[in-house]
């Protein structure tokens, strides 16, 4: 299993400079993988002065251009696609990821976890999404959502192996939390970030890049710096391994225990 992850500043606001310059990108790449990982927002910018600019800017994912656009990018290369699109749905409005292959939309998954920033203009996802792809099993969290280690444990009782993490962050935090999420649930995180900054009158959103990959256990087996670039990574994922099960049960069991330790006292 190969996954590209495209490290990109971002067009601001411009939708179809950031879809010519993934192509001009994939095209451009030796080899590009079996998955292919875009970061969070990828066409539009995250900070934005009111929530009505980037609320303007999301699209109704049955008839997104953008995913037909990318649609027509993994039919090309033979891939799927994991972008982070905004996303309009019966007036309510998400900061979402599309999974996306040559056929069309494979399905979506809607950022749960919110910051201050995402609070104003996105309502909040309740749904976790997993999708099979030569045999291995994927998830999808944004940025933020990797904080939460309940979060995660749930992906990893789900049989999830690979967790794909569109990302738009701008201290190291996260990197560190990556490889701490990826011991503890047995899993393999693959953290797209962006670079670039988004300026607001109000605040000036800066994203160091970094982009990684880390193994189950600890290792990095990538990554990037603060540069735009695509790099290939190939992984080796066993599917009969449940030793992420076995584990997140075990941490289970120890947190009811204290609980009922703590009862008692």
């Amino acid at each position: 299993m190969e996954v590209s992850l495209i490290q990109t500043d971002v067009f601001y606001k411009d939708k179809a400079k950031n879809l010519e310059w993934v192509a001009e990108v994939l095209a451009s790449c030796e080899r590009v993988g079996d998955i292919v990982v875009l970061p969070e927002l990828f066409s539009t910018g995250y900070i934005f002065e009111s929530p009505l600019d980037i609320q303007a800017l999301c699209e109704r994912y049955d008839t997104s251009p953008t995913i037909s656009a990318l649609s027509r990018l993994a039919a090309k290369y033979s891939t799927t696609i994991v972008a982070g699109v905004a996303e309009e749905h019966k007036g309510q409005f998400f900061n979402s990821v599309a999974v996306i292959d040559g056929k069309g939309l494979i399905g979506k998954y809607r950022k749960v976890t919110q910051t201050n920033i995402d609070k104003q203009y996105f309502s909040r996802g309740d749904t976790l999404f997993t999708f099979e792809h030569q045999g291995v099993t994927f998830g999808i969290a944004v940025c933020f959502d990797l904080w939460f280690p309940e979060l995660i444990r749930e992906y990893s009782k789900l049989g999830v192996e690979v967790l794909l993490h569109p990302a738009n962050f701008g201290g190291e935090q996260s990197l560190h939390i990556s490889k701490a999420r990826a011991i503890e649930s047995s899993l393999y995180i693959v953290t797209c970030n962006r670079i670039g900054c988004d300026v607001t009158t109000d605040i000036v959103g800066e994203y160091c890049g970094k982009s990684q990959i880390c193994a189950p256990s600890g290792e990095l087996l990538v990554q990037f710096g603060s540069e735009a670039e695509i790099k290939t990574v190939k992984i080796a994922v066993d599917p009969s391994a449940r030793k992420k099960v076995i584990g997140v049960d075990l941490i289970a069991e120890m947190s009811a225990v204290s609980h009922q330790l703590a009862l008692s006292k």
